[in-house]
């Protein structure tokens, strides 16, 4: 059965809705997943980038020190 790709879930197309805070923790959780996946150094980064990457590897980061993975 062919699948149509074209068809987007209404969820996909939702915001944060008006929580800046979720939008912020979602934009630096993906900034470190980003930095983290292409092993970026920190000097590659200007001072704002690097505190959100900071900031979202704090969330991504198990107690262990290792990358989240699902």
């Amino acid at each position: 059965m062919r699948q149509d790709l074209s068809v987007t879930p209404p969820v996909l197309e939702e915001r944060a809705g008006p929580s800046r805070l979720l939008s912020r923790l979602y934009r630096e959780v993906g900034m470190a997943a980003v930095y983290a996946e292409l092993e970026l150094q920190p000097e590659a980064l200007d001072k704002e980038t690097a505190d959100a990457v900071e900031q979202g590897l704090t969330h991504l980061v198990a107690p262990h020190g290792a990358i989240l993975a699902a």
